[in-house]
């Protein structure tokens, strides 16, 4: 039997797939335009086009559906410390979503400085890394 936590939590995991497969598109994008192997302007109007369309969409399922798990069983999610650890983790993700944003919507009108962002993008797969680590593991 499929219980709504359950499609809830594939959502979620799915969500959290397509936003982190994004973010890290839109830094591999914003390091190419930094390295001026290409037009900046051009692939910073992409990488924000990734972020808008993809990303910022995923953010928000997956943001949506964590919450209602969250809400649905507060007694349950409220006393384990690894969740904790792992929403801040996942806030650290949920910050950089956002400075890469800016930086890609800069890098797109003309700032081709503002596409240096490889080390946001390292912190953010550790980060969710470390989520995904936690979320299955549950120490």
């Amino acid at each position: 039997m499929v219980t709504i936590s359950a499609v809830l939590v594939a959502l979620h995991v799915l969500a959290n797939v397509v936003w982190i497969g994004a973010l890290l598109s839109v830094v591999l994008l914003l390091s190419r335009a930094a390295s001026g192997a290409a037009d900046a302007a051009v692939v910073g109007a992409l990488a924000r086009t990734v972020h808008v369309r993809l990303a910022a969409p995923a953010f928000m399922t997956s943001f949506a559906a964590g919450l209602v798990i969250i809400l649905l069983a507060p007694r349950v999610y409220g006393h384990l410390p690894w969740l904790h650890i792992k929403l801040a983790f996942a806030l650290v993700v949920i910050a950089l979503h956002h400075v890469i944003g800016a930086r890609a919507r800069r890098v797109a009108a003309g700032d081709r400085g503002a596409a240096n962002v490889t080390t946001l993008g390292t912190v953010v797969f550790i980060c969710a890394a470390a989520a995904v680590f936690l979320g299955v593991v549950k120490p």
